[in-house]
């Protein structure tokens, strides 16, 4: 076989990201770019900033410069002199290059400004801390170190060189880092300044800014969220989001009621042009300046501007004005700094194959941290040896916290599983948040003589509760509001608490997920609804990566008490898309709790368990629920969480069931008394993680015959990982095989012939009972 070669065009090296800061104005209006014609003798002169900020700034970019050149040198066999046989195995997404964006953005945010990163965030997080305790007062600083001793220049210096200890411990994976060796690099965050972590995932952590700030909002604060996340990012579908959700008329109309404000939201991209190895703006999108993305979601374009990423001073100018407007209720703000990272992607990218030394030699000509240097010196703001002593001090503090870290301590192996769940809970509420304000009243189920109220009533009932009891508690999803949700379950929620509480949302599951882990993190407590279960895919990287891993991620600095309700629609014909039962999904998700609840009176009490809880819920309900009743006690009580419910009991088989199978099971169990003498105890389960295998392993030990049942898909269902532990747990107490009962290994289907087969039923427990006898 010959094959004919031809030269295709296509195939070309790319054109060159070189530095570009002509200043410009786009056609659409108001989004203008390199505008900043400003340095440091001319923001002296106007007194925007003195000679010890200057310095600071200048020693907060190499404090990133040192330790990232460390890494390199670490990881690139080119040694570290400090640190001479040190094996650093961590990450390697260096920033170099990039530090002006990080440290002119963080050097005027507040202490209690917040910011998220990407995982390329340890630079963010030294300029986070680095502002942040330059900020302290005396008795800040002594409060943080423990030290009632030394000057406050002695104590700041000493903060500085702390923080910088454990940002390094934390990328050596050591016991002292901020996340105590869990998260790493590229999760790495310092909750107390302000910082709400690195994220990994690109782009995850944008939806939980826009959350953080949507708080900020709700307590009335004057909070800032700056947002940090790569160019590459701004092509993900929950940035786009996340972009939509800040710039929603709702937070600023008549809807605001007579608390209009915008979001206090930063979006700050870090615009070094390229994604992974793809180019930003020559190649993957189709725009020359990603700031255009803020003409899509907004009228005002967000107040839109690109700056010069390399000048600290002008990123330090763009995020004063964007930080002044959010304060004043005019955010979102979305700023694109153009900058550049010197290395690859991570140190195992050679850069050689999409990008030429010219390139990188244009834009080391614009240095931040030697453009910084010689305007110090021009100025007059400093000698170029009191220059040079700063870059000497940099590198001996650097030396001294990597010295330290690397002989810090390595986490346990037995503490391996520690914080991935918390005891934390709300059980004791904040006088503040104590004292709700209503503006009608809240709807009351109808109750029948006996008790007895609708499942769906039961939910309600819980949200209204925890909502009077702790005005932290917020709702919201699709259409929850006026409609008062797909099943009317939430019907009278707005009018009774506002839409400060109980709002809509635009059709972005995963920013509702996403945006709940913000908020959660800053201290609300959200409950946020998936109109249907099968919707819980679309948001599974916020429910899954972040929800899930962040109390863990932050070796436990932060808690994130979300609760995301899902309802599953099986058995109503509505097809392969709106009828799954994936709670088997999220008990694979190690930090998640997962309830399903099957009755009226747990549908209540585990709702309202799962508000307390500081751990991340999905809760799950069965639409074919919602309309049975049950006996429910009015006022508070709970359901604890991780106990099943003897539902019936018996001496001769155990059924386990959840959801919608355990009335199932207590059919079956009636069946099997009736029509073969035999006695079924039927555990309700409720909680699937946490798991009480105590009261499943007593029903097993004492009627020696299993079966485990659930509407979930059969294969890969969690009813294998029960069945499995019996056999393990409990082996020489069985005297058959376990039997097994889910929906068949199919996609539902429309036709009520084929669901009917597609689902299990009571006869099928009954068959399954009966063929282990």
């Amino acid at each position: 076989m010959t094959l004919e070669v031809r030269p295709d065009p296509s195939i070309v090296f790319r054109s060159d990201a070189r530095p570009d800061f002509e200043p410009f104005e786009e056609e659409l209006g108001s989004i203008r770019g390199f505008q900043y014609a400003g340095d440091l003798a001319s923001e002296m002169a106007a007194g925007r900033i003195d000679r010890a900020s200057a310095l600071g700034l200048l020693d907060d970019m190499l404090a990133i410069r040192e330790m990232e050149e460390m890494i390199v040198r670490l990881r690139s066999g080119g040694g570290y002199e400090p640190l001479p046989s040190y094996d650093y195995r961590g990450p390697t997404h260096v920033s170099i290059g990039q530090e002006a964006s990080a440290v002119g953005a963080s050097s005027v945010l507040r202490i209690t400004d917040n910011v998220t990163s990407s995982h390329r965030g340890h630079g963010d997080a030294i300029a986070k801390g680095f502002s942040a305790l330059r900020q302290m007062t005396l008795e800040g600083l002594r409060a943080r170190l423990g030290r009632a001793d030394g000057t406050r220049d002695e104590l700041l210096a000493a903060a500085l060189e702390e923080h910088l200890y454990r940002v390094i411990a934390e990328l050596f994976g050591k016991d002292e880092g901020y996340s105590r060796g869990r998260g790493g690099g590229m999760h790495i965050g310092d909750f107390s300044t302000g910082n709400l972590g690195a994220n990994a995932i690109v782009g995850g952590s944008v939806p939980i800014a826009a959350g953080a700030a949507m708080a900020r909002r709700y307590e009335d604060s004057d909070t800032v969220v700056c947002c940090f996340a790569g160019d590459g990012a701004y092509a993900n579908g929950v940035v786009l989001e996340a972009l939509n959700w800040a710039a929603q008329a709702q937070w600023t109309n008549h809807y605001a009621g007579d608390k209009p404000f915008g979001l206090p939201l930063i979006f700050f991209i870090q615009n070094n042009h390229y994604g992974m190895t793809h180019r930003t703006d020559d190649e993957v999108t189709g725009v020359t300046h990603l700031a255009r993305r803020a003409a899509g979601f907004a009228d005002g374009n967000m107040h839109a501007e690109v700056v010069n990423g390399m000048d600290v001073l002008a990123v330090r100018d763009a995020v004063t004005r964007a930080a002044e407007l959010c304060r004043r209720g005019e955010g979102p703000v979305l700023i694109e700094a153009s900058t550049y990272r010197y290395y690859g992607h991570s140190l195992s990218d050679p850069r050689n194959e999409y990008r030429t030394r010219d390139e990188e030699a244009a834009w080391r000509a614009v240095d931040p941290i030697e453009t910084l240097k010689t305007q110090l010196v021009t100025s007059g703001a400093a000698t170029a040896d009191e220059v040079a002593a700063v870059v000497a001090a940099a590198a001996e503090r650097n030396a001294r916290a990597a010295q330290r870290a690397a002989a810090g301590a390595d986490p346990a192996p037995e503490t391996l599983l520690d914080l991935l769940y918390t005891d934390g809970t709300s059980e004791i509420v904040p006088e503040e948040a104590a004292q709700p304000v209503l503006a009608a009243e809240p709807p009351r189920a109808k109750r029948e003589a006996d008790g007895r109220i609708l499942y769906r009533d039961a939910l309600r009932e819980a949200l209204v509760e925890e909502m009077l009891r702790d005005n932290r508690v917020i709702f919201y999803g699709e259409d929850v509001a006026d409609y008062g949700g797909a099943f009317k379950l939430t019907k009278g929620l707005m009018e009774a608490f506002g839409r400060r509480r109980v709002f809509n949302t635009p059709i972005s599951e995963a920013c509702i997920c996403g945006t709940a882990v913000g908020a959660g993190i800053v201290g609300l407590r959200p409950v946020v609804e998936l109109m249907y279960m099968d919707f819980g895919l679309m948001s599974s990287d916020q429910i899954a990566n972040q929800a899930a891993k962040w109390h863990y991620m932050s070796g436990g600095q932060v808690e994130v008490p979300v609760v995301i309700r899902c309802s599953v629609g099986a058995g109503k014909g509505y097809g392969g898309q709106h009828s799954q039962s994936l709670e088997s999904i999220f008990t694979h998700i190690p930090g998640l709790y997962v309830l399903y609840p099957a009755t009226a009176e747990d549908a209540k009490g585990l709702l309202k368990s799962a508000i307390r809880t500081n751990n991340p819920v999905v809760f799950v309900e069965s639409q074919g629920l919602y309309s049975t009743k049950g006996v429910v006690p009015e006022g508070d009580y709970t359901t604890p969480i991780g106990k099943a419910r003897i539902a019936r009991e018996g001496t001769d088989a155990t059924i386990i069931a959840w959801g919608p199978a355990v009335p199932d099971a207590l059919a079956a169990a009636e069946t099997l008394a009736a029509e073969r003498g035999l006695s079924a105890e039927v555990i309700d389960l409720r909680s699937l993680v946490p798991l009480d295998m105590e009261t499943v392993l007593a029903s097993v030990r004492k009627t020696g015959h299993v079966v485990v049942a659930a509407q979930a898909v059969l294969t890969g269902s969690f009813v294998n990982e029960i069945v499995a532990r019996i056999q393990a747990e409990a082996f020489d107490d069985l005297d058959g095989p376990v039997g097994r009962i889910g929906a068949a290994p199919g996609i539902s289907p429309q036709a009520e012939s084929l669901e009917k087969a597609f689902l299990p039923t009571a006869a099928d427990i009954v068959a399954a009972v009966a063929a282990i006898f």
